[in-house]
Protein backbone atom coordinates (compact mmCIF):
# COMPACT_ATOMS: atom_id res chain seq x y z
CA UNK A 1 0.00 0.00 0.00
CA UNK A 2 1.47 3.35 -1.02
CA UNK A 3 1.90 6.09 1.49
CA UNK A 4 -0.02 9.34 1.15
CA UNK A 5 1.70 12.65 0.69
CA UNK A 6 2.87 14.15 3.99
CA UNK A 7 2.78 10.88 5.91
CA UNK A 8 5.73 10.41 8.19
CA UNK A 9 8.15 7.73 7.12
CA UNK A 10 8.78 4.97 9.65
CA UNK A 11 11.92 5.53 11.78
CA UNK A 12 15.02 3.85 10.56
CA UNK A 13 16.10 0.84 12.48
CA UNK A 14 19.29 1.19 14.48
CA UNK A 15 22.22 -0.75 13.14
CA UNK A 16 22.67 -4.01 15.03
CA UNK A 17 25.36 -3.90 17.67
CA UNK A 18 28.61 -5.46 16.70
CA UNK A 19 28.86 -8.70 18.59
CA UNK A 20 32.64 -8.41 18.43
CA UNK A 21 32.73 -4.92 20.03
CA UNK A 22 33.49 -6.07 23.65
CA UNK A 23 36.33 -8.27 22.45
CA UNK A 24 37.73 -5.44 20.35
CA UNK A 25 37.61 -3.08 23.34
CA UNK A 26 39.44 -5.58 25.50
CA UNK A 27 42.09 -6.02 22.82
CA UNK A 28 42.56 -2.25 22.58
CA UNK A 29 42.79 -2.03 26.38
CA UNK A 30 45.50 -4.69 26.39
CA UNK A 31 47.52 -2.67 23.91
CA UNK A 32 47.42 0.26 26.33
CA UNK A 33 49.25 -1.87 28.88
CA UNK A 34 52.33 -2.35 26.74
CA UNK A 35 53.94 1.12 27.21
CA UNK A 36 53.92 1.04 31.05
CA UNK A 37 55.00 -2.61 31.03
CA UNK A 38 57.89 -1.79 28.70
CA UNK A 39 58.91 1.11 30.90
CA UNK A 40 58.72 -1.12 33.98
CA UNK A 41 60.94 -3.75 32.35
CA UNK A 42 63.53 -1.20 31.20
CA UNK A 43 63.55 0.95 34.35
CA UNK A 44 63.39 -1.80 36.97
CA UNK A 45 63.71 -5.22 35.43
CA UNK A 46 66.98 -4.64 33.57
CA UNK A 47 68.83 -3.07 36.57
CA UNK A 48 67.59 -5.83 38.87
CA UNK A 49 68.74 -8.49 36.42
CA UNK A 50 72.15 -6.81 36.21
CA UNK A 51 72.37 -6.77 40.02
CA UNK A 52 71.50 -10.45 40.25
CA UNK A 53 74.13 -11.33 37.64
CA UNK A 54 76.73 -9.21 39.45
CA UNK A 55 75.86 -10.76 42.81
CA UNK A 56 76.33 -14.28 41.43
CA UNK A 57 79.57 -13.38 39.66
CA UNK A 58 82.31 -13.21 42.27
CA UNK A 59 85.93 -14.32 42.27
CA UNK A 60 85.83 -16.11 45.61
CA UNK A 61 83.05 -18.49 44.61
CA UNK A 62 81.12 -17.79 47.81
CA UNK A 63 77.40 -17.14 47.97
CA UNK A 64 77.16 -13.35 48.15
CA UNK A 65 73.64 -13.41 49.59
CA UNK A 66 74.65 -15.76 52.41
CA UNK A 67 77.75 -13.67 53.06
CA UNK A 68 75.67 -10.49 53.30
CA UNK A 69 73.21 -12.08 55.72
CA UNK A 70 76.04 -13.16 58.01
CA UNK A 71 77.83 -9.80 58.09
CA UNK A 72 77.34 -8.09 61.47
CA UNK A 73 77.82 -4.67 59.87
CA UNK A 74 75.05 -5.29 57.35
CA UNK A 75 72.67 -6.72 59.95
CA UNK A 76 73.31 -3.81 62.32
CA UNK A 77 72.71 -1.29 59.54
CA UNK A 78 69.54 -3.15 58.53
CA UNK A 79 68.12 -2.95 62.06
CA UNK A 80 69.16 0.69 62.29
CA UNK A 81 67.49 1.47 58.96
CA UNK A 82 64.20 -0.19 59.95
CA UNK A 83 64.09 1.64 63.30
CA UNK A 84 64.95 4.92 61.59
CA UNK A 85 62.21 4.39 58.99
CA UNK A 86 59.63 3.60 61.68
CA UNK A 87 60.50 6.70 63.73
CA UNK A 88 60.53 8.93 60.65
CA UNK A 89 57.19 7.50 59.49
CA UNK A 90 55.49 8.08 62.86
CA UNK A 91 56.80 11.65 63.17
CA UNK A 92 56.03 12.49 59.55
CA UNK A 93 52.44 11.21 59.68
CA UNK A 94 51.82 13.04 62.96
CA UNK A 95 53.25 16.35 61.74
CA UNK A 96 51.69 15.82 58.32
CA UNK A 97 48.24 15.49 59.87
CA UNK A 98 48.73 18.72 61.83
CA UNK A 99 50.06 20.51 58.74
CA UNK A 100 47.23 19.25 56.52
CA UNK A 101 44.67 20.31 59.12
CA UNK A 102 46.22 23.78 59.23
CA UNK A 103 45.97 23.96 55.44
CA UNK A 104 42.30 22.93 55.56
CA UNK A 105 41.18 25.47 58.19
CA UNK A 106 43.39 28.43 57.25
CA UNK A 107 42.13 31.49 55.38
CA UNK A 108 42.95 31.81 51.71
CA UNK A 109 46.18 33.79 51.96
CA UNK A 110 47.64 31.57 54.70
CA UNK A 111 46.57 28.40 52.87
CA UNK A 112 48.41 29.67 49.79
CA UNK A 113 51.58 30.26 51.81
CA UNK A 114 51.42 26.84 53.47
CA UNK A 115 50.89 24.99 50.19
CA UNK A 116 53.58 27.04 48.45
CA UNK A 117 56.09 26.28 51.20
CA UNK A 118 55.24 22.58 50.99
CA UNK A 119 55.62 22.44 47.21
CA UNK A 120 58.84 24.45 47.35
CA UNK A 121 60.23 21.90 49.78
CA UNK A 122 59.10 19.08 47.50
CA UNK A 123 60.72 20.61 44.43
CA UNK A 124 64.02 21.41 46.16
CA UNK A 125 66.85 18.89 45.81
CA UNK A 126 67.41 16.58 48.78
CA UNK A 127 71.10 17.47 48.68
CA UNK A 128 70.32 21.18 48.98
CA UNK A 129 67.93 20.62 51.88
CA UNK A 130 70.44 18.38 53.65
CA UNK A 131 73.17 21.00 53.34
CA UNK A 132 70.74 23.52 54.78
CA UNK A 133 70.23 21.31 57.82
CA UNK A 134 74.01 20.93 58.10
CA UNK A 135 74.36 24.71 58.33
CA UNK A 136 71.79 24.67 61.13
CA UNK A 137 73.28 21.79 63.12
CA UNK A 138 77.00 22.43 62.84
CA UNK A 139 78.72 22.99 66.22
CA UNK A 140 78.86 26.71 65.49
CA UNK A 141 76.04 26.82 62.97
CA UNK A 142 72.86 28.85 62.79
CA UNK A 143 71.24 27.24 65.86
CA UNK A 144 74.32 27.98 68.00
CA UNK A 145 74.50 31.52 66.61
CA UNK A 146 70.88 32.21 67.55
CA UNK A 147 71.25 30.59 70.98
CA UNK A 148 74.40 32.57 71.66
CA UNK A 149 72.72 35.79 70.51
CA UNK A 150 69.84 35.18 72.94
CA UNK A 151 72.19 34.19 75.75
CA UNK A 152 70.93 30.60 75.82
CA UNK A 153 74.14 28.86 74.66
CA UNK A 154 77.79 29.31 75.43
CA UNK A 155 79.10 25.94 74.21
CA UNK A 156 79.14 24.64 70.63
CA UNK A 157 76.19 22.49 69.65
CA UNK A 158 76.94 18.75 69.86
CA UNK A 159 74.09 17.35 67.78
CA UNK A 160 75.89 17.19 64.41
CA UNK A 161 76.95 13.71 63.21
CA UNK A 162 74.61 11.98 65.67
CA UNK A 163 71.41 10.00 65.25
CA UNK A 164 69.41 12.93 66.62
CA UNK A 165 70.65 15.15 63.79
CA UNK A 166 69.17 12.88 61.11
CA UNK A 167 65.53 12.81 62.17
CA UNK A 168 64.47 16.48 61.74
CA UNK A 169 66.01 16.60 58.28
CA UNK A 170 64.46 13.30 57.17
CA UNK A 171 61.03 14.28 58.49
CA UNK A 172 61.30 17.57 56.58
CA UNK A 173 62.19 15.66 53.39
CA UNK A 174 59.30 13.20 53.77
CA UNK A 175 56.66 15.66 55.01
CA UNK A 176 55.08 16.49 51.60
CA UNK A 177 54.41 12.81 50.91
CA UNK A 178 52.27 12.61 54.05
CA UNK A 179 50.63 16.04 53.86
CA UNK A 180 49.31 15.80 50.30
CA UNK A 181 47.11 12.68 50.67
CA UNK A 182 45.84 13.78 54.10
CA UNK A 183 45.02 17.27 52.81
CA UNK A 184 43.16 15.71 49.88
CA UNK A 185 41.12 13.55 52.26
CA UNK A 186 40.30 16.56 54.43
CA UNK A 187 39.16 18.54 51.39
CA UNK A 188 36.82 15.70 50.41
CA UNK A 189 34.94 15.69 53.74
CA UNK A 190 31.28 16.68 53.33
CA UNK A 191 30.74 19.99 55.12
CA UNK A 192 27.19 18.95 55.89
CA UNK A 193 28.54 16.26 58.21
CA UNK A 194 30.52 18.87 60.13
CA UNK A 195 27.49 21.14 60.29
CA UNK A 196 25.32 18.27 61.51
CA UNK A 197 27.84 17.43 64.22
CA UNK A 198 27.83 21.06 65.36
CA UNK A 199 24.00 21.21 65.35
CA UNK A 200 23.77 18.15 67.59
CA UNK A 201 26.18 19.73 70.07
CA UNK A 202 29.33 17.82 69.19
CA UNK A 203 32.51 19.46 70.44
CA UNK A 204 35.77 19.68 68.49
CA UNK A 205 37.22 16.47 69.94
CA UNK A 206 34.06 14.44 69.33
CA UNK A 207 33.77 15.85 65.80
CA UNK A 208 37.35 14.85 65.12
CA UNK A 209 36.81 11.32 66.44
CA UNK A 210 33.46 10.72 64.75
CA UNK A 211 33.80 12.56 61.44
CA UNK A 212 37.34 13.67 60.62
CA UNK A 213 39.45 10.76 61.84
CA UNK A 214 37.54 8.02 59.96
CA UNK A 215 37.79 10.11 56.79
CA UNK A 216 41.55 10.71 56.97
CA UNK A 217 42.70 7.37 58.42
CA UNK A 218 43.05 5.68 54.99
CA UNK A 219 45.08 8.65 53.75
CA UNK A 220 47.28 8.53 56.85
CA UNK A 221 47.93 4.81 56.30
CA UNK A 222 48.72 5.17 52.61
CA UNK A 223 50.97 8.16 53.26
CA UNK A 224 52.69 6.33 56.10
CA UNK A 225 53.38 3.29 53.91
CA UNK A 226 54.82 5.53 51.19
CA UNK A 227 57.05 7.37 53.68
CA UNK A 228 58.25 4.13 55.29
CA UNK A 229 59.13 2.50 51.97
CA UNK A 230 61.00 5.59 50.80
CA UNK A 231 62.79 5.98 54.15
CA UNK A 232 64.26 2.49 53.83
CA UNK A 233 66.37 3.79 50.96
CA UNK A 234 67.64 6.97 52.64
CA UNK A 235 71.29 7.61 51.74
CA UNK A 236 72.38 11.25 51.49
CA UNK A 237 70.77 12.67 54.63
CA UNK A 238 71.92 9.96 57.10
CA UNK A 239 75.39 9.94 55.54
CA UNK A 240 75.94 13.68 55.87
CA UNK A 241 74.15 14.31 59.16
CA UNK A 242 74.44 10.99 61.00
CA UNK A 243 78.08 10.29 60.30
CA UNK A 244 79.90 6.96 59.97
CA UNK A 245 78.47 5.57 63.21
CA UNK A 246 74.89 5.75 61.93
CA UNK A 247 75.24 4.14 58.53
CA UNK A 248 72.08 2.90 56.88
CA UNK A 249 71.85 -0.05 54.47
CA UNK A 250 72.34 2.28 51.52
CA UNK A 251 75.55 3.59 53.05
CA UNK A 252 76.88 0.06 53.60
CA UNK A 253 76.04 -0.83 49.99
CA UNK A 254 77.90 2.25 48.77
CA UNK A 255 80.90 1.28 50.87
CA UNK A 256 80.99 -2.21 49.37
CA UNK A 257 80.84 -0.81 45.85
CA UNK A 258 83.27 2.08 46.21
CA UNK A 259 85.65 1.26 49.06
CA UNK A 260 85.70 -2.42 49.95
CA UNK A 261 86.05 -3.62 46.38
CA UNK A 262 83.19 -6.12 46.73
CA UNK A 263 80.64 -5.14 44.08
CA UNK A 264 79.15 -8.64 44.23
CA UNK A 265 78.43 -8.17 47.93
CA UNK A 266 77.01 -4.71 47.33
CA UNK A 267 74.78 -6.09 44.57
CA UNK A 268 73.53 -8.86 46.87
CA UNK A 269 72.74 -6.33 49.60
CA UNK A 270 70.87 -4.21 47.05
CA UNK A 271 68.75 -7.17 45.98
CA UNK A 272 67.97 -7.98 49.61
CA UNK A 273 66.96 -4.37 50.30
CA UNK A 274 64.74 -4.18 47.20
CA UNK A 275 63.20 -7.57 47.91
CA UNK A 276 62.49 -6.64 51.52
CA UNK A 277 60.95 -3.34 50.46
CA UNK A 278 58.68 -5.06 47.92
CA UNK A 279 57.65 -7.65 50.52
CA UNK A 280 56.77 -4.92 53.03
CA UNK A 281 54.69 -3.11 50.44
CA UNK A 282 52.83 -6.27 49.44
CA UNK A 283 52.01 -7.03 53.08
CA UNK A 284 50.83 -3.44 53.64
CA UNK A 285 48.74 -3.60 50.48
CA UNK A 286 47.23 -6.88 51.61
CA UNK A 287 46.33 -5.48 55.03
CA UNK A 288 45.39 -1.88 54.21
CA UNK A 289 44.66 -1.88 50.43
CA UNK A 290 47.02 1.06 49.94
CA UNK A 291 47.14 0.63 46.16
CA UNK A 292 43.38 1.22 46.00
CA UNK A 293 43.72 4.38 48.05
CA UNK A 294 46.49 5.70 45.81
CA UNK A 295 44.42 4.87 42.77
Amino acid sequence: MSTTTGELAPPERAAPADRHEPGRNRAEARWLLWPPLAFFVVALGVPLAALVIRALDNETGDNSFAAALTMPVFLDSLARTVVMALVVTALTVLLGTVYATAVAVSPGWLKFLLVAALLLSLWTSIMVRTFGWMLLELPRGAIFWLGDLLGLMDEPLGVYQTALAMYPAMVAVMLPFAVLPIASALAAIDREQLNAAAVFGSGPLLTFRAVIRPAITPAMISGGVLVFVMALGFYVTPLLLGGPTNMTVSGIISGQLRTAGRPDLGAAMSILLVGGTIAIYLVADRLFKVSEKWG
